[in-house]
């Protein structure tokens, strides 16, 4: 068995403040991915908008050296249908080495046999093949297609990832998601 290199911790406002050692991503598609240059008033609004009863996130630490490397959550929280949707962010130095699949395997478990969930949902846009084949690794299963207004207006067009309409730029995006039976192969 694989020893665990990373662990969840609940996310508080000190460890969202070391979001500024991150390294951005340099992928014109990822800037609003990017923490490390955010003030520290911004970082304040945004942990702020991450607490709420409906939100539960969680810092990804790595175990060796205790390096704060990402954070997932569980958003639209519905306690009455025991369902959730899943935000993943991570620090771009820590991408395409397995954490962000560690953690959401132990994000998944406690949301699964902890807190009682019976399924889990996430958008990905289209163009990040890599998050796709990491969930696709864990059993979620492509529930849909959407378009949402993309947030870098000022992206290089590709008609496979985007759409235009009337001007504005609009991510493809897949619907994916996740029974707690899939998950354990009951």
């Amino acid at each position: 068995m694989k020893m665990a290199r990373v662990y969840l911790e609940k996310l508080n406002l000190d460890t969202a403040k070391e979001v500024k050692l991150w390294e951005n991503f340099t992928d014109e598609r990822l800037q609003g991915y990017n923490y490390a240059d955010l003030s520290d008033f911004e970082i304040k609004v945004w942990y702020g908008s991450l607490t709420s009863p409906l939100k539960k996130y969680f810092a990804v630490r790595k175990i060796d050296d205790d390096r704060f490397i990402g954070f997932l959550g569980l958003k639209q929280i519905n306690y009455l249908k025991k369902k959730a949707k899943i935000g993943v962010v991570f620090d771009s130095a820590y991408t395409s080495r397995g954490y962000g699949l560690e953690g959401l395997d132990l994000l998944i478990d406690k949301a699964f046999s902890n807190m009682k969930f019976k399924e889990l949902s996430l958008d990905v846009n289209l163009f990040n093949t890599r998050a796709i084949a990491t969930y696709k690794k864990l059993g979620f299963q492509i529930t849909g297609e959407k378009k949402e207004v993309f947030e870098n207006q000022g992206i290089k067009f590709d008609e496979r990832y985007f759409t235009k309409e009337a001007g504005i730029i609009y991510s493809k995006i897949l619907e994916m998601k996740l029974t707690k039976d899939d998950y354990y192969g009951l």
